[in-house]
């Protein structure tokens, strides 16, 4: 599994930051067996980490891109060779952001995998300060987090989509459990199955660590918080069609951020700034200091020229707010902040996105509850200031909800990296490729090339190439 575990042959902690740094200081002689002696060591693999995760190879870019890219929300301007053969569906195995991903997701897969054993041995020990122990273990929650979200995104991209009520024996990837991948191990693909069980599994003993904390607060909305964690379970209950698990989490991870509410014109504003907001659940930080000029989103949507398609625009009234977050053809989250074109936060999880959970899992529910999917719903719907001033106003249908939260999706999370997952675990027909009706959830990117030549045991989706619009 060459191209998984050339990162880790000696693997390296040493960092000299705080926990809720994404800075990192590389020193490449440290064995694996000596990397974990203090709680300042479980800190350092978190940080190292974080800053993986958010990565633009990662989440702080190709992951959240891909997603708009790849189908009918943004579209890539030729003349810059940025994510065309993404949008052109001209990519093949060999392409640079599917290796980049691979490769950079499993980076948090491993240095996660480490840190949960070493920080769990410290515990175990018995040796720890009071504080040191509530540090190692508000790390080693937030680093399950990072390798179930991760794992998510991965599975996602490699995988078919989860079906509720079939067996999902489908290939996933290579689930990392209580072990860590070692150099030139021969591995081999979970099912898309067992991977959401350890996704599960992870998001439990976040949970666990957490509540082992007197205080966390300090955990802020800038790390793997406790909302953040319930908004993850949301998530990825709602890709397992578990609609009761993913209302009663989006629930839980709303009451656990405990915000006010942004007015209209700071929900516009707030996207050109890098403090934290009512809406932020969890964000990665950005800052001048990243350097990440022609990797960041910002360049993507700016310089780049991508810009967001008619389909997208189209759905957005000149009465709705989120209009100001257009040009009429680009979208403008992304566009930095005033010192710098650059840096913009990159949200993983808002509570827009929980609120529509919400709506949408009481109108999928076995029993739906229309009053609640209205009330849940209206939580975006009204930022058109016209169209959707009271409940009242909402469809009242469950079929007619339904294509409204389809649509209000679209509207509040352009450019986030949600529409790939949308159409695969709804299975709606879009314009995608060329092909008016492509229905994505029949679709699968292949594994990199050089992971499947590598000689490892990562065998390639089996006639990925079949299933292209």
């Amino acid at each position: 599994m060459k191209k998984i575990v050339k990162y880790i042959l000696i693997f390296v902690l040493a960092l000299s930051v705080t926990q809720c740094s994404l800075d990192t200081k590389i020193y490449d002689q440290i064995p694996t067996e000596d990397a974990f002696a203090t709680a300042q060591d479980v800190s350092n693999a978190l940080n190292g980490a974080y800053q993986k995760f958010g990565d633009y190879k990662f989440y702080g870019n190709y992951a959240v891109a891909m997603s708009d890219m790849i189908t009918d929300i943004s579209q890539a301007d030729a003349s810059s060779g940025h994510f065309v053969t993404i949008n052109s569906w001209t990519f093949d195995e060999y392409s640079t952001e599917l290796l980049d991903m691979w490769e950079t997701g499993y980076k948090v897969l491993d240095w996660c995998t480490r840190g949960i054993n070493g920080g769990a041995a410290l515990i175990a020990n018995g040796n720890l300060t009071a504080s040191d122990k509530e540090e190692v273990t508000a790390c080693v929650s937030q680093m399950y987090s990072l390798r179930a979200m991760s794992s998510f995104v991965l599975v996602n991209y490699f995988g078919l989509p989860y079906r509720a009520g079939t067996a999902n024996d489908a290939l996933g990837i290579v689930v990392l459990t209580t072990q860590p991948i070692n150099a030139f191990q021969n591995v081999s693909r979970s099912t898309v199955g067992e991977t959401y069980t350890q996704i599960l599994a992870d998001i439990v003993q976040a949970k666990a660590y957490m509540n082992e904390l007197s205080d966390k607060s300090t955990i802020t909305q800038y790390n793997f918080n406790e909302a953040a964690i319930f908004a993850m379970e949301a998530r990825v209950k709602l890709n397992m069609q578990d609609y009761a698990g993913a209302k009663s989490a989006a629930q839980d991870a709303i009451t656990l951020r405990n915000s006010g509410d942004e007015t209209p014109e700071s929900y516009v504003t707030m996207w050109s700034k890098t403090a934290i907001t009512n809406e932020d659940i969890f964000t990665i930080v950005k800052s001048s200091a990243d350097n990440l000029s022609a990797n960041s989103l910002n360049t993507l949507y700016n310089s780049y020229g991508g810009t967001l398609t008619a389909f997208t625009t189209g759905l957005i009234n000149s009465t709705d707010i989120r209009i100001g977050l257009t040009d009429g053809s680009r979208g403008l989250k992304f566009d930095g902040i005033a010192s710098s074109a650059d840096v913009s936060n990159v949200p993983v999880f808002r509570k827009s996105e929980m609120y529509l959970i919400l709506a949408e899992s009481n109108l999928r529910i076995s029993t739906p509850n229309i009053a609640d999917a209205k009330d849940a719903l209206l939580y975006t719907a009204k930022r058109d200031t016209v169209t959707y001033k009271t409940v009242a106003d909402l469809p009242s249908g469950q079929s007619a909800l339904l294509t409204l939260v389809a649509n209000e999706r679209v509207r509040e999370l352009f450019q986030e990296g949600h529409r790939w997952y949308d159409l695969r675990r709804t299975g709606a027909l879009a314009n995608i490729g060329g092909n008016a009706t492509f229905d994505l959830s029949k679709f699968v990117l292949p594994i990199p090339g050089e992971e499947v030549l590598s000689g490892f045991g990562v065998v390639q989706n089996p006639d990925w190439a079949s299933t292209e619009p």
